[in-house]
């Protein structure tokens, strides 16, 4: 699980500051400092708090409540002809995009409740 959470750090660290470059020139100059610093900084809370293998089921319940958010945004958006023009979203499509909006939320608000205080005990 060691493997799986430095991976992790690595990888989110890259993209966090991959989104942030276009904020500042001197972040972008400077933009590989700014990655070891995010990936030192977060090693650094993984070993303190001591438990990578928890604080990667936490982050991906998190990461899950994501998923039907982001599909509830743009299945709304498919229908904003300020944003889509002409486009015709499929009614089925949209059917099916709600359901999975549903599990997926389901999902992800049980586990939040009922399986991440585990982690904790």
């Amino acid at each position: 699980m060691w493997g799986a959470a430095i991976t992790s750090v690595i990888g989110s660290a890259y993209t966090s500051v991959s989104f942030v470059r276009s904020f500042s020139p001197k972040i972008d100059r400077n933009y590989k400092f700014y990655i070891i610093g995010f990936i030192a900084v977060s090693t650094l809370i993984f070993v303190l708090v001591g438990r990578p293998v928890g604080m990667l089921v936490l982050a991906g319940a998190l990461n899950g409540m994501i998923l039907p958010i982001g599909l509830c945004v743009l299945l709304i958006a498919a229908y904003r002809r300020n944003i889509v023009g002409d486009y015709r979203h499929p009614l089925w499509l949209t059917v099916f995009g709600g359901l999975i909006v549903l599990v997926m939320a389901y999902m992800s608000g049980y586990t939040l409740i009922n399986e991440i205080p585990k982690l904790f005990q």
